[in-house]
C-alpha cells in the first residue's frame, strides 16, 4: 500500500511500477489486487448525476424530470440510445463516507476535537478580540448564539468552489467543490491529503444554474444536520466563490 501511495503521489506509470515490483521480486502482488484492497479500506465511490452538455445545470431537484436543458435547450440524453444514456455527468463524493472513515481512526478522532478545544480556551471565552481562526469570526459566533455546536463532536466544514482551466488555450472551464474540515488544526487543515473533494463539474463552460449542481451536497448536509446518520453532527458551511455573479450562504 505504501508503494501504491508513492506511485500515485509521483504519477509513476503502471508499467514502471510493475517493473519496480519485479526487480524486488514481488510477484504475488499486482496493481489490480492493490487497488481492490484499497477500495475495501476506502469505500468511497462517486455518485454520477446527469448534467447539461454545456454544463448549464444538473438534472436534479427541480430539473430532475427535464429531458432538455431549460437554459440552452440541449438534449439531456444521447440520441438513439436504448436504454437512455446521459450525454454528460458530474461526479459527487459522499461527505458521510469521508467523515465515517476519518472518525473510525481513534488517533484521528482525537485530533478532530481541535474546534472544541480551541473554543474552550480561557482566551476565547474572555473574548480578547484576537482573530486566530474562523471560530473567532462573527459568522461562527452567531451560529453558536443560535444554539449550534453545543457538543465537542460537532463538525464545522468550510466549503470552497472555483473554476480551473485544463489547458492553456482556456477552452474548458471545469469546476471543483471541496470542503475543509475546520475541526482539524490550522497546521493540517489545508494540506492536500486533508482536502475533501466533494464534486467535480466538467466543462466546457461555466455552470449557469450553480444551485442545481449543489443540490446533492445540500441534500446530504440536511441528512447530517437532522441526525439521520450522526447523532451529534451540526454543520457550518461557508462557501467562498471567486466569481461575482453567485452568492451562497
Amino acid at each position: 500500500m505504501q508503494l501504491l501511495y508513492i506511485k500515485e503521489k509521483h504519477t509513476i506509470s503502471d508499467k514502471a511500477f510493475n517493473e519496480i515490483m519485479s526487480i524486488f521480486g514481488i510477484i504475488d502482488v499486482s496493481l489490480y489486487k492493490l487497488r481492490k484492497s484499497l477500495k475495501k479500506i476506502v469505500p468511497i465511490q462517486p455518485k454520477l448525476v446527469d448534467i447539461c452538455w454545456n454544463s448549464c445545470c444538473a438534472f436534479i431537484g427541480e430539473n430532475a424530470n427535464h429531458d432538455i436543458c431549460p437554459i440552452c435547450g440541449e438534449p439531456r440524453y444521447v440520441s438513439g440510445k436504448t436504454p437512455e444514456q446521459s450525454q454528460k455527468s458530474a461526479a459527487y463524493f459522499s461527505i458521510i463516507d469521508s467523515l465515517t472513515i476519518q472518525y473510525k481512526d481513534p488517533f484521528r478522532a482525537t485530533i478532530l476535537r481541535y474546534r472544541h478545544e480551541y473554543t474552550s480556551r480561557e482566551e476565547y471565552i474572555s473574548n480578547d478580540g484576537k482573530i486566530g481562526d474562523v471560530f473567532d469570526g462573527n459568522r461562527y459566533k452567531s451560529l453558536v448564539a443560535l444554539g449550534l455546536f453545543p457538543d465537542y463532536r460537532d463538525v464545522a466544514l468550510i466549503a470552497s468552489t472555483d473554476g480551473y482551466q485544463l489547458f492553456r488555450q482556456k477552452r474548458n472551464d471545469c469546476w471543483i467543490v471541496l470542503f475543509l474540515n475546520a475541526n482539524l488544526p490550522l497546521s493540517q487543515r489545508v494540506k492536500k491529503e486533508n482536502l475533501m473533494i466533494i464534486a467535480v463539474i466538467p466543462g466546457p463552460k461555466s455552470p449557469k444554474d450553480f444551485n442545481s449542481f449543489l443540490q446533492p451536497l445540500i441534500n446530504e448536509l440536511k441528512h447530517l444536520e437532522s441526525n439521520v446518520y450522526f447523532d451529534y453532527f451540526i454543520l457550518l458551511m461557508l462557501i467562498e466563490l471567486y466569481i461575482t455573479e453567485y452568492y451562497f450562504i
